[in-house]
């Protein structure tokens, strides 16, 4: 019997895929999903988004052992041109060099390859920098009858923070939007955290958007079991180097997941996980596969299971980092 186990929720993906309002999505599904699975967010979200998008192939091919149809787009750098075209996959453009690279790879060949240009607003990440340098992009796409402009899109770098930078972002890239020609009919995309809350998006319904936490939020639960149960006196110690220290007697519970499951450590003498309705500190270090919870005048016993992940906002506000870091990290291994 398991010990440990993440309960995925469905439906409040699907849910939160309609709250969107937003009629063309790809769905982010890099990083297995942001950690929830990419198996079954995928099999979820079949016929129900236009685009999957991850970081790299290896992370698309294996989308494609389960899923031959869905569009797929790459928006990190590959030159996997041979994987791209054998299965169907999108690759992300970012620079004049590297459609020539493309360039002079497909033009001996009969085959199509399918293309998204990335523009760069503000992230100074990844992405064209100039209208020139797109022109010219837009010229070499134009000689390559085997080049297929599927995709114009940026990723913005200010969402929630700066709306003046937002604004600026937003202008920048409809000055490369404007000067596609007719000949080209690219999917138009944008993306980059809450994007979606900041412009009303049903006036816009020709924009893909890229959605990635909005769509995972309160989609998992982990659950675990308590498999033992102690009693220490006053003055006795706690986990690794003396994490806690007893200031009265105390009944104490083993929750076999640790940081190797994702359970940060800085949770330690922090956290909490929740039996029923109760509420039981984490107390002592977090170790690698298990940690301890105060059960002092609690209603416990041996084999209860307890709830240690509800919220990745909450843990996320406790660790005073984003909720991105808490999801991609939990990797539950219970048995």
């Amino acid at each position: 019997m398991r010990n440990s186990k993440v309960i995925f929720n469905r439906q409040q993906l699907l849910k939160n895929l309609k709250s969107l309002g937003a009629e063309n999505v790809c769905a982010m599904v890099k990083a297995n999903a942001y950690g929830v699975g990419v198996k079954k967010v995928c099999t979820a979200l079949l016929g129900k988004v236009k685009y999957f998008g991850v970081a790299n192939m290896p992370e698309a091919l294996e989308i494609r052992t389960f899923d031959k149809t869905t569009p797929i787009l790459v928006v990190g750098i590959s030159s996997d041109f041979d994987n791209a075209i054998l299965n169907n996959i999108d690759l992300t453009i970012e620079s004049v060099e590297m459609l020539l690279i493309l360039q002079k790879y497909i033009k001996n060949t009969n085959k199509k390859i399918k293309i998204h240009l990335k523009i760069n607003t503000g992230m100074n990440r990844l992405g064209l920098d100039t209208i020139n340098e797109f022109k010219v992009c837009l010229k070499i796409i134009q000689k390559s009858p085997n080049i297929v402009l599927a995709g114009v899109f940026t990723h913005f770098a200010t969402i929630n923070e700066d709306n003046i930078f937002l604004q600026k972002q937003i202008k920048k890239f409809k000055q490369f939007c404007n000067i596609i020609p007719p000949i080209f009919n690219p999917i138009i995309h944008i993306g980059g955290g809450s994007i979606v809350k900041k412009i009303n998006i049903t006036k816009h319904p020709e924009i893909m958007v890229r959605a990635g936490l909005e769509l995972y939020r309160h989609t998992i639960k982990i659950e675990s079991k308590i498999i033992k149960i102690r009693n220490i006196k006053k003055g006795d110690r706690v986990g690794y180097s003396n994490g806690f220290v007893a200031d009265k007697n105390y009944e104490i519970g083993i929750i076999p997941l640790g940081y190797a499951d994702g359970i940060n450590r800085k949770l330690s003498n922090l956290g909490y996980v929740k039996l029923g309705k109760q509420h039981c500190k984490i107390i002592g270090n977090i170790c690698m596969d298990m940690f301890f919870i105060d059960l002092t005048n609690k209603n416990a016993k041996l084999g209860d299971t307890v709830q240690i992940f509800w919220d990745e906002d909450h843990w996320a506000q406790t660790l005073d980092t984003i909720p991105y870091e808490i999801l991609t990290n939990l990797k539950v291994r219970g048995s």
